[in-house]
């Protein structure tokens, strides 16, 4: 019976933490992009709490396997739309809007780290939950920076490199994607992502050991 509850609670935590991480990522990305003068967010009603209208459904069910597998969780969210025709300085505008929503997640897993520090919540379910919240924000956020379609990175490639090679590279998109997706269920490379993962979280310790 514990085992089952304990599993079950697992189940709770990645489905809780996916939703309040891609909605972090994703509501970034439509404030910033809404900021720097794009319509499109709005007009779809996407700069809203709501997970649901973040939630991509592959992205969603490799984010819970993996969670489930080990110490990081690796997944995707479905990306708001935006149009950068409204943007000032297309180039430099896009950038902010494909890199903050991976910051606003470190962010997030930061504050957390500091609520989970300063509260005398010991080995309670809630310090568990806080726990998780820390490390899937920052796993996201290491996800994101992987040239693997449809993760932001992908979206700061278009940007820098030569129209060409950024083209080339996208005609074997969906390999690269089975291919990804295959490493993550197996666990080939994912103790290299849990790796960075832990870096960071070390770090963001460090930093928070000195304020």
């Amino acid at each position: 019976m514990f085992l089952t509850r304990n599993i079950l609670l697992q189940v709770l935590f990645g489905i809780l933490s996916f939703f309040a991480v891609t909605t972090c990522h994703e509501l970034t990305r439509a404030a910033v992009s809404t900021a720097l003068g794009d319509v499109m967010p709005k007009n779809e009603k996407n700069i809203t709490l709501n997970p649901l209208k973040y939630t991509e459904p592959i992205g969603a069910i490799l984010f819970i396997i993996t969670f489930l597998q080990g110490y990081g969780a690796f997944g995707w969210s479905k990306a708001v739309r935006t149009s950068p025709l409204y943007y000032k300085n297309r180039k430099r505008d896009s950038l902010l809007v494909a890199i903050l929503p991976s910051v606003a997640n470190l962010v997030f897993a930061f504050i957390v780290l500091i609520l989970w520090k300063i509260l005398p919540l010991h080995n309670s379910v809630i310090s568990t939950f806080l726990n998780v919240l820390i490390v899937y924000n920052v796993s996201f956020a290491v996800c994101n920076c992987l040239p693997v379609p449809p993760m932001d990175c992908v979206k700061v490639l278009s940007l820098v490199l030569p129209p060409k090679q950024y083209f080339t590279y996208m005609q074997y998109e969906k390999i690269i994607q089975v291919v990804f997706i295959f490493l993550l269920i197996f666990r080939v490379f994912g103790s290299v992502l849990d790796t960075i993962s832990l870096t960071i979280i070390r770090g963001m310790e460090y930093l928070l050991f000195f304020l």
